[in-house]
């Protein structure tokens, strides 16, 4: 047996926001979605190989089947941090300046709307001494 992949679902309260800011920010494209009264209940998302899913959660009464969220981090590479880091400061989002790290990555951070950590790193092209 063998582990082909993974795919990241996030539970979300407000899929809506959630959504906008995958597609706005880190420029995913919906593949997929399905709706439930008119709303939209999930959705899967893909920038180049790299796939997300969110899904809403119901209402309150339903945390007896969904646990409270848990928030996690999320680490995404890319091959232009600047670029990305300038598209998203922009759009005058509230996101970390870039820094170098001690394992050679320059990286930043933002929140999602659910509170989850997204994370973004480029390995440093030559490295520090």
């Amino acid at each position: 047996m063998a582990i082909l992949s993974v795919i990241p679902v996030l539970n979300c309260r407000t899929i809506d926001t959630t959504l906008d800011f995958y597609l706005q920010l880190l420029q995913f494209v919906v593949v997929k979605k399905r709706e439930l009264n008119g709303d939209v209940h999930w959705v899967h998302l893909m920038h180049g190989d790299t796939t997300l899913m969110l899904q809403a959660i119901e209402s309150p009464s339903s945390e007896a089947i969904h646990p409270p969220l848990s928030h996690i981090s999320l680490y995404f590479y890319i091959n232009n941090i600047r670029q990305l880091h300038h598209f998203i400061k922009a759009k005058n989002t509230r996101v970390s300046d870039i820094k170098i790290t001690d394992y050679q990555t320059q990286e930043f951070s933002l929140i999602d709307p659910e509170g989850n950590t997204v994370t973004v790193g480029q390995a440093v092209d030559k490295p520090l001494t």
